[in-house]
């Protein structure tokens, strides 16, 4: 089943008030909830506007629910904390990357330009490399054609 965590619309017409709830993503906005986690209500000033259980919300992301956008954004707006956790896919590719490069320096991909030199020079070498074998076994078919006495 997958649980999200998203704002159930509630109100009349231009009075808006939402719940935060963990809900079957498959699940229309207003249907049927999982839990209760807290209420919005975006017509308050800010310190009254929103209410959350976050420990229950920690608790729901702890066991699989995948957190709205807009929830993310409305949590950072209002400066409440939630620990999201990692998945063990990230941990993976954190503990691949080692951290920053030595010299320090960030990447930065390469240019249109830079690509369309750097194939010129390849080419090139090619170029010079099959000159050079050929080169070489003009000689030896040379040597082996001449007549022996």
């Amino acid at each position: 089943m997958a649980v999200c965590i998203r704002l159930s619309r509630l109100g009349r017409l231009h009075r808006p008030y939402f719940r935060i709830v963990a809900i079957d993503r498959r699940n229309a906005r207003e249907g049927l909830s999982n839990e209760v986690l807290g209420t919005y209500d975006p017509t308050l000033e800010d310190g009254k506007a929103i209410q959350v259980k976050s420990d229950r919300v920690e608790a729901w992301l702890a066991q699989g629910a995948i957190l709205s956008d807009a929830l993310k954004s409305l949590f950072k707006h209002h400066g409440i904390a939630i620990k999201l956790p990692v998945s063990a896919k990230l941990k993976r590719k954190a503990k691949d990357t080692g951290g920053p490069k030595k010299d320090g320096k960030k990447f930065v991909p390469a240019t249109r330009r830079a690509k369309r030199k750097h194939a010129a020079k390849l080419k090139a070498e090619r170029k010079a490399k099959a000159a050079a074998e050929a080169a070489a076994a003009k000689p030896a078919e040379a040597a082996a054609e001449a007549p022996k006495a």
